[in-house]
């Protein structure tokens, strides 16, 4: 039997009747996830290496990393805030002086909180944890700014930089050096110094191998770093002490021709492949290596492919390089090269507390120390933190 023709009110009644119907179906519906929203951001960041954590000596695991940011856009940015999210909580909040004494643009001396345009810059950070607290998988970062001139149509208060955090336990070294009073200078974490505040482009990218290093400095028991003229190397009582492999591994890095600098000033010029003078660098597994630099011309031990065993004596402390003063410098990477790597969290199995140094530059120009009784005691297995005075042991 035909069916009856449809008229075109017919079917203009049939579609009204299944919008209706759909937007019943609609709106019966859960709400789905909003999509994000999109906005122009002036200002555009990246983390340099993921964080990771690392059991400090104020008995806090300590996340030290850096943020690079760059202004888009033809206006002067003024950064006012920055925070560290974790787990939806601000976990770091820098601001003001704060923020501008961690903060250094690049192609400028000056700490600066305000960026040209075009011009980036990077911020350290230092996300402190409680020992039991909950290291986060993933931290993301809020900014609020201002512009000058404004711009119509971007957004001055949003998240950048989103990075998940390496969760793995940092690695546990034995002592490097024997006896009291060593000075943790240029130390770890949340202070600017000259390893924690250097990002070295090398080879084209990004790299921070000094995040966690230490410049090991020795006082006497009157509280001197020398004692007669200020640039006789003689003059340091230190120098010339054993330095000892704090791991077992194979040697994949010997250097052990270059002379020692005068003391009390940097050499005025010098390569990066010459900065960390005579050294060795130890391979122990895990992608780790460790670097021992400034040592004494003819003194290293050990020769490339070696295995060597925990305490071993690697060479004499020195002071060649770049470097002003006899010490040793010690840090952990992720590849071979001391300087086109990524620095690791490390700790050592035993040191005690003396104290914290307050005069590193005037103990440089033969001030006697000025320590203050901090944190004071038996350490295993932690990161002594910056201008710590620490005593390993003798044997």
């Amino acid at each position: 039997m035909p069916r009856p023709r449809q008229t075109i009110a017919t079917r203009a009644i049939v579609s009204l009747a299944l919008l209706t119907a759909l937007l019943t179906v609609v709106f019966a519906a859960p709400a789905a996830a909003a999509a994000p929203t999109e906005q122009l951001t002036p200002v555009v960041g990246n983390p340099i290496a993921s964080p990771e954590p690392v059991l400090a000596s104020n008995g806090r695991n300590e996340l030290a990393y850096e943020l690079q940011l760059i202004n888009r856009t033809p206006s002067v940015v003024t950064i006012h805030k920055l925070e560290a999210i974790a787990d939806g909580r601000v976990a770091e909040k820098l601001s003001g002086k704060a923020l501008e004494a961690v903060m250094a643009p690049y192609g400028q001396a000056a700490h600066s909180i305000k960026l040209k345009p075009g011009q980036g810059a990077y911020v350290l950070m230092d996300v402190s944890l409680p020992r039991k607290a909950k290291v986060p998988a993933e931290l993301t970062h809020r900014i609020s700014l201002s512009m000058d001139p404004k711009q119509a149509a971007v957004a001055t208060n949003y998240e950048i930089a989103p990075t998940k955090v390496t969760r793995r336990q940092a690695v546990v070294l034995a002592p490097p050096l024997r006896g009291p009073g060593w000075v943790v200078a240029n130390g770890c974490c949340s202070e600017f110094t000259a390893h924690r505040g250097t990002v070295l482009p090398v080879n084209g990218a990004p790299h921070v191998a000094e995040r966690f290093a230490i410049d090991f400095v020795q006082i006497d028991p009157l509280g001197r770093l020398f004692e007669g003229p200020l640039d006789q190397l003689s003059s340091y009582p230190y120098f010339g002490d054993e330095v000892h492999s704090a791991t077992a591994g194979t040697v994949v890095g010997v250097v052990d021709n270059i002379p020692n600098t005068p003391a009390g000033a940097f050499p005025p010029a010098i390569t990066a492949d010459r900065a960390g003078g005579n050294h060795v660098v130890v391979s122990f597994g895990g992608g780790h290596y460790v670097f021992y630099a400034h040592l004494q011309p003819g003194t290293v031990r050990v020769k490339m492919g070696q295995k060597v065993k925990v305490g071993q004596t690697l060479g004499l402390l020195g002071n060649s390089g770049n470097s002003n003063a006899p010490h040793l410098h010690l840090h952990v990477m992720d590849s071979p090269h001391p300087l086109a790597s990524n620095g690791m969290p490390y700790r050592f199995t035993n040191f005690t507390v003396e104290g914290k140094l307050t005069n590193l530059d005037g103990l440089e120009v033969g001030e006697t120390a000025k320590i203050t009784r901090q944190e004071l005691g038996v350490r295993h297995d932690e990161l002594p933190l910056n201008n710590q005075v620490i005593a390993f042991p003798e044997g």
